[in-house]
């Protein structure tokens, strides 16, 4: 069995308010989960209003194909959010 989680640092741009940050970080959890599957939680900056640290884990029986769904992840968070990733977090167990 493979776990691969990831951290992942990132800001958000036109973020003025703790409610429009939760909004934005509370979208891409959702997305992520239910299109690819993983787990997400938001585990740090918590009252930061336009910075957000997010993590991301999967288990499977390939680390190859759990890198593939984590990439995918961050790739999909780059394309449809209004952020900027600075720093990602590789934990592989």
């Amino acid at each position: 069995m493979i776990v691969l989680s990831v951290e992942v640092s990132f800001l958000i741009h036109d973020s003025f308010s703790l409610k429009e940050k939760r909004s934005v970080v509370k979208s891409i959890l959702k997305r992520l989960h239910n299109r690819f599957n993983v787990s997400t939680a938001e585990v740090d900056a918590l009252d930061v209003q336009n910075e957000a640290v997010i993590g991301l884990a999967t288990v499977g029986n390939s680390s190859v194909i759990c890198e593939q769904v984590l990439q995918q992840c961050l790739r999909e968070m780059e394309d449809n959010y209004p952020i900027e990733i600075y720093q990602v977090d590789w934990n592989r167990n």
